[in-house]
């Protein structure tokens, strides 16, 4: 893929995929807080804004890696990262959409995105849905996707990178197989979102086929800095 620095192995890209959350699973009162704009403290994303996180495998709890992401571009439409991960040259660029929906990365296209990013303006008790195609950019297969997010809750989360307010996002997915519709994949999706650094500071999710846990992993935010 033309997006991609490197040649990856297999076991990085597995890496990618876990560490960056990119979707492909196949492979309070709301008046008193209230998102109503994706500009942060220190305003709109920026070229050069930058969000560090740890990952860790939720079954076994042992750490999985450090990665950055660093925002490189931005326009009207887009906005575009590059995932880099610590003790590697390893490294892809990201496509969303001003929401932090995906369009494009290390693996797949979604049309018209991933469903994963915000719904503004945030406030408790907000639902929404998605509904979406999905191509692995490395075989050609397609996928049909669907999400359905609430915001369930406002939260104060500390982490290594401080404490933050955040919107609770609970998010639950779902990808079919095209070529195979009785096969599919669920996932549960769960967000803290902060509007003062226009991120989310933490992330779980967790992946389930027939009915059995396939994959559960966590990132949290280590560190950030925002350009001003």
């Amino acid at each position: 893929m033309s997006n991609c620095k490197t040649n990856l192995s297999a076991r990085t890209r597995m890496v990618l995929l876990a560490g960056a959350l990119l979707f492909g699973l196949v492979a309070a009162n709301p008046g008193v807080l209230v998102a109503q704009s994706s500009d942060g403290e220190d305003g709109p994303v920026r070229v050069g804004d930058l969000w560090v996180y740890d990952t860790r495998d939720e079954v076994t709890g042992y750490p999985k890696s450090t990665y950055s992401e660093l925002v490189t571009e931005v326009s009207a439409k887009e906005i575009l990262t590059e995932i880099t991960f610590s003790g590697t040259d390893a490294s892809a660029i990201l496509t969303y959409d001003p929401a932090w929906n995906r369009i494009d990365n290390l693996i797949w296209k979604f049309t018209p995105n991933d469903g994963q990013g915000i719904s503004l303006p945030l406030a408790v008790g907000k639902t929404w849905r998605a509904e979406f195609d999905l191509k692995n950019n490395q075989t050609g297969k397609n996928f049909r996707g669907s999400s359905q997010s609430k915001v369930t809750a406002r939260e104060t989360v500390t982490t290594a990178a401080g404490t933050f307010q955040t919107f609770k996002i609970e998010r639950h997915t779902r990808e079919i197989d095209t070529a195979n519709p009785t096969r599919h994949v669920d996932g549960l999706v769960v967000d803290w979102y902060a509007p003062q650094i226009n991120h989310w500071v933490r992330r779980t999710f967790y992946t389930t086929q027939d009915k059995r846990m396939r994959a559960s992993t966590s990132e949290e935010l280590t560190d950030f800095s925002r350009k001003l």
